[in-house]
């Protein structure tokens, strides 16, 4: 292809784009090329210069298409410097130094930007207290203090600004002299409350601007909890009191429960401060002068009364600068510090220098009036160019793979997808976006989503979207498609998996034949992180803060970044350290798209809905991408969004937006599927519903009419099983799995029959499923189905899949699935090692490939199963599981090809509830002793109608409570209905459309983070109450992903080169792996005669495969690929595992 390069660079980037240019073209004029290149050439030289663009580089390319005609392909840098077709102008306008095109919206930025700075100057005064400054210099025994040092200056500032109007504090501060400093600090030493006198609230007596200042400092290290909740927990029926009446130094850290364990010096020293406070420094003075003049002089009265810690995007990104240049200038080393900042007859310091390793008895680095100072400044520095972030991040423009039409029939709906989304994006901007595809699987979602995400971008500005999914492996793949059929490179797409061996061992999979002290703020909140990214690095105004962070530079500037979910949940979910600031920046500049969202556990959902409220608090338009979307889940997280559009709307553009998530806030909706494309205004909830409602009918109708049934279901009669049942008494050992693994052994048998390929030597072959609910029954019952041998002529082949195997044992085990799975080549299933070598070496005519797996089988795999057998923990599970039958060859079957216990094991050995751990049946929801599972209601023809449509017998009786305890719902009979209630039970406060007094009600719903005014009605107050997003409460009480502990170990060699179980022991250092053998004993099995392996695993092999591919020795690749997760001891418990390099690790 012939290709013109134009360059519009300035100062030092000119020098580095012709170094790169001239390599690979002739230059044609002073800042012209011209050459003959390849489409792997332009990507290389596209690369390279984004490797080295700076704010000062510009750089587009014209591809040649005819002598009439050419092509913007791209242009590397400041897309300001050309037109949408490439040009370079030939005027310009008079430059505009205000930069309004930024600062569009961000009205009230300076709240922003003066609370942080504000907050900023009081952040560490109680750094000051004897105690502190004690431990700095190590001259103390005590781990830590009785209150930690950000509640000393909490009450601080308090004793400072209490009683008193904003003017009149500001006003103080703006007077300040030498002589009024002393007088003031003596004022507030004598107003202090030390928590010795009883309970005094710290912020019932502060005005608006005073109470988020106060709430800033003590929050920029961690959100306050209620640490005592075990012997004291708040009640939702005084959410609107948790801060004014309930909130204490307890809420702040558990030390202040535990203060027997101080003596009473150090509780005297932890509120006595013998050189004072930075009142006393005279650069404090100063910087106080400044900035209170200039709080003074902004139009308050503009925004009427504001209580401006309930206005979430103010207090948020206020808090997000505040943690932000506490980390920088906290981490800055000695040379860096600012001695103007440092009074020199002020002697109190705010952290030590662990450069050299010390940690005890560390030399001071930075004085505390400097350290306020430098944070102060850097907050409001930092505050100050927000606006400016999105417009100076790299992008994607003009990339013409997102914008050209499909080739296949199949995809074109991607097409009217995309055209419909362009005709919105303006309006999108300042409405929102919230758009839903639905489209069925192999339909090209996953370009789909990337491509509605473009349509909506501004061609100014370019397309910078995040994609969240809930797998690693669906992660890796969704990194793979956008690749492959959007071409983007790695300085265009970062791929983050959290682990640097995960991606290791994906890329090798996929390239087979490649050879190959003082300070909490100081810490590194992306060190365990690994992103694969090679493309530019912002280089806007706020590099100086950022440029500290190598990683968080990489996960801000990437303009698409493809990861797990757990990445962007710390914007909400983290309640310490700063992990937020990394997400929170990211959904700041970029839209979201939520791969799967339904694939998450109930429990997972309030902090789902959490993330969706701050996605559209910080103005990202979101899209949600699953087949199986049930209704209840579509219509919380759009109320959810909405209700954080409405807060960024308020900050942005002024508009009215009250706490209660703004029932007039227009959001912009879009429904997408291979059908048709919607776009609807929407400005409540009761519309959004009756939209949702009429797309999803009428996309059953159309499925109904356009699809063959290929997937059956019948159930399996399990009520002879018996050898289950658990007597009260007993932990369960060695049950007995002979009869349940005989019953689906001769399921195994029935279905191979039914569904199987021929192979030309007139042997028969079928690959099927056995799906369990957890890891060791599953285990248990492939043990016993090794023993039984099958009938005569007929040969199993067993494949153990599971969670629960060293990294590279699983990588590998997936890699041979993900090829014999692959089946859109009817024929090519013949030509997989393991089965040809069955079909050559083996006498028996009918082979039986069998997958025995856990959860893992339903998800994150693109696997074909001719057959599947289902334990049964949910109709979610079954319609998932199905989804993996005739996945690629969409043969109809004639009779049923999945086949449905209708009892799992839980159920079976008397356990209630039975259908949880998982599943949707708990305690407090029930489903009705002795329930066995029924395939009616849409699941005899297994389709994800029943997951996406309320069946009719969703009545108001289901939602009651059960008299007369009132804390657990009615027991249910059936499958569907219970479902979806259990969603509604987590998600709507309500349980139904509207509030009901006999509704069952669990206490952790979802909405209780958004909606205020059902929150009162649910709570029984009399006035809508202030919410408690100032606190993480709430997230204390429904965590993410919260199980049990895990610990690590690897399957290594040692020294000696024996392969065994270590863990990496990092109470010493350098780092060593301590020998834990004999927390592992290797598992016996002896397999019945026509029982056989699906492939032989050998760990050395495996090993040995990956040490070659990735040129490292064999006990390098053991110990950085062999690890494996397992469930923690608990207090008093011994945790001994079984192991057998086929089976994995389990206990018996």
């Amino acid at each position: 292809m012939m290709v013109t390069f134009i360059s519009q660079c300035e100062k030092k980037a000119l020098k580095k784009t012709r170094r790169v240019l001239d390599a690979f073209a002739n230059r044609i004029g002073d800042n012209t090329w011209q050459t003959l290149i390849t489409e792997d050439g332009l990507n290389t030289v596209r690369k390279m210069l984004s490797k080295t663009a700076s704010r000062s580089t510009a750089v587009s390319c014209h591809w040649i298409r005819s002598r009439t005609h050419s092509q913007l392909v791209w242009i590397v840098g400041n897309r300001r410097k050309f037109n949408l077709e490439g040009n370079v102008p030939v005027n310009r306008t008079e430059l505009d130094l205000g930069h309004k095109e930024w600062e569009q919206g961000w009205q009230l930025n300076e709240v922003i930007v003066l609370a942080t700075a504000m907050a900023g100057l009081f952040h560490d005064f109680g750094k000051a207290n004897a105690l502190f400054q004690q431990k700095l210099r190590g001259q103390t025994t005590h781990q830590g203090e009785p209150y930690r040092h950000e509640w000393v200056s909490l009450r601080l500032f308090e004793a400072f600004a209490k009683g008193k109007k904003d003017q009149q504090w500001l006003d103080e501060l703006r007077a300040l002299t030498p002589e009024t400093a002393i007088e003031h600090e003596a004022a507030l030493l004598a107003q202090l409350f030390t928590e010795a006198e009883g309970y005094q609230p710290a912020f019932s007596d502060l005005s608006p601007f005073a109470r988020i200042v106060a709430w800033l400092i003590v929050s920029h290290h961690r959100l306050p909890v209620n640490y005592d909740a075990d012997k004291a927990p708040v009640e939702l029926s005084q959410i609107d009191q948790w801060l004014s009446r309930c909130f204490g130094s307890h809420w702040n850290a558990p030390n202040a429960l535990d203060l027997a364990k101080y003596d009473t010096q150090a509780l005297t020293d932890n509120w006595r401060f013998p050189d004072g406070t930075p009142f006393l420094s005279q650069p404090w003075q100063q910087k106080a002068r400044q900035l209170a003049q200039r709080a003074r002089q902004y139009p308050w009265s503009a925004h009427g009364q504001v209580d401006w810690l309930s206005q979430r995007f103010v207090s948020h990104m206020a808090r997000l600068s505040l943690m932000l240049a506490d980390h920088y200038y906290s981490s800055l080393p000695l040379e860096k510090c600012k001695p103007k900042w440092r009074d020199g007859h002020y002697a109190p310091i705010a952290n030590t220098d662990q450069s050299q390793g010390k940690r005890k008895n560390a030399p001071p680095k930075q004085q505390l009036d400097e350290h306020n100072i430098g944070v102060a400044i850097n907050a409001k520095r930092f505050a100050e160019n927000l606006p400016s972030l999105k417009w100076a991040l790299p992008a994607i423009a003009q990339h013409r793979r997102f914008s050209q039409g499909a080739e296949k029939e199949k995809y074109r709906w991607q097409d009217i997808a995309y055209r419909k989304t362009k005709t919105i994006a303006t309006e999108s901007e300042t409405q929102g976006f919230f758009g839903i595809n639905m489209a069925s699987t192999g339909c090209g979602k996953t370009i789909a989503n990337a491509r509605i995400m473009y349509a909506l971008s501004d061609p100014w500005q370019g397309c910078r979207f995040s994609v969240a999914l809930g797998l690693r492996t669906l992660t890796l793949q969704t990194g793979d498609a956008y690749r492959e059929l959007l071409k983007l490179g790695d300085d265009e797409l970062a791929v983050l998996v959290g682990s640097q061996a995960i991606q290791r061992l994906h890329e090798v999979q996929n390239t087979p034949h490649q050879s190959t002290g003082g300070s909490e703020s100081t810490e590194d909140f992306l060190e365990q992180l690994f992103i694969s990214y090679e493309g530019q690095i912002y280089d806007g105004r706020l590099k100086h803060w950022l440029s500290s962070q190598p990683k968080l530079e990489k996960l801000v500037s990437a303009p698409v970044l493809v990861s797990t979910i757990d990445h962007l949940m710390p914007a909400t979910e983290s309640l310490r350290g700063g992990h937020q600031i990394a997400p929170m920046l990211r959904l700041l500049s970029t839209d979201l798209v939520l791969d799967e969202p339904d694939d998450f556990g109930l429990e997972d959902l309030p902090a789902l809905c959490r993330l969706v409220n701050w996605a559209g608090m910080l103005g990202s338009r979101v899209l949600l991408s699953s087949a199986t979307l049930p209704p209840s889940l579509v219509k919380s997280l759009f109320d959810t969004y909405r209700a954080g559009r409405a807060q960024f709307n308020h900050a942005q553009f002024g508009e009215n937006a009250s706490t209660n998530g703004a029932d007039s806030t227009p959001v912009i909706c879009g429904w997408f599927d291979e059908f048709t494309s919607e776009i609807q205004t929407v400005t409540s909830k009761t519309d959004y519903v009756a939209y949702h409602r009429d797309f999803v009918s009428k996309r059953v109708k159309r499925l109904e009419g356009a699809q063959q049934v290929l997937r059956k279901g019948e159930t399996v009669d399990t009520s002879a099983i018996t050898s289950l049942a658990v007597p009260p008494t007993s932990s369960e050992p060695n049950l007995d799995f002979g009869p349940l693994a005989q019953l689906i052994h001769t399921h195994i048998h029935q279905l191979h029959h039914a569904h199987h390929q021929t192979h030309a030597s007139g042997k028969t072959v079928s690959i099927g499923v056995v799906r369990m609910a957890n890891i060791d029954p599953m285990v248990a019952l492939t043990r016993t189905l090794m023993q039984i041998s099958p009938e005569p002529d007929h040969a199993i082949f067993i494949c153990s899949y599971h969670s629960q195997f060293p990294l590279a044992l699983r990588s590998y085990r997936e890699s041979r699935l993900d090829a014999a799975l692959n089946r859109h080549e009817e024929t090519a299933i013949f030509e997989q090692p393991e089965i040809r070598h069955g079909i050559e070496h083996c006498d028996a005519k009918h082979l039986m490939f069998v997958v025995v797996g856990t959860a893992v089988v339903e998800v994150g795999r693109d696997h074909d199963y001719d057959w599947a057998i289902a334990e049964p923990s949910s109709m979610r599970a079954v319609i998932q599981l199905a989804g993996r039958v005739q996945r690629h060859r969409q043969q109809a079957p004639t009779t049923a090809n999945i086949h449905v216990l209708d009892q799992n094991v839980r159920a079976l050995k008397g356990k209630y509830p039975a259908y949880c751990k998982p599943g949707f049946e708990s305690t407090a929801i029930p489903l009705k002793k002795g329930y066995k599972v029924t395939l009616d209601e849409g699941l005899t023809a297994i389709s994800a109608t029943p997951r996406i449509q309320e069946i009719p017998k969703l009545e108001k009786c289901a939602f009651e409570f059960a008299l007369p305890k009132k804390t657990e719902a009615k027991p249910v009979t059936h499958w569907g209905v219970q479902e979806h209630r259990a969603l509604r039970f987590t998600l709507e406060l309500t349980g139904g459309e509207k509030y009901q007094p006999d509704f069952f009600r669990t206490g952790k719903e979802a909405e209780l983070w958004w909606n205020e005014t059902l929150i009162s009605q649910a709570a029984g107050l009399r006035f809508p109450g202030k919410h408690a997003s100032w606190s993480g409460e709430l997230i204390r009480r429904t965590p993410f992903r919260h199980s049990q502990r895990q610990e690590s170990f690897v399957l290594a060699y040692n020294d000696d080169d024996t392969l065994t179980w270590q863990q990496l022991d990092t109470s010493r250092y350098p780092y060593q792996y301590a020998d834990h053998s004999y927390r592992f004993k290797p598992a016996e099995i002896s397999l019945a005669a026509g029982c056989h392996w699906w492939s032989d695993v050998d760990p050395e092999a495996v090993y040995q495969h990956f040490a070659d591919q990735l040129g490292w020795s064999i006990k390098k690749a053991s110990q950085h690929l062999g690890e494996i997760r397992l469930a923690a001891e608990r207090e008093g418990q011994n945790i001994t595992w079984c192991w057998h390099p086929q089976l994995g690790a389990f206990r018996e």
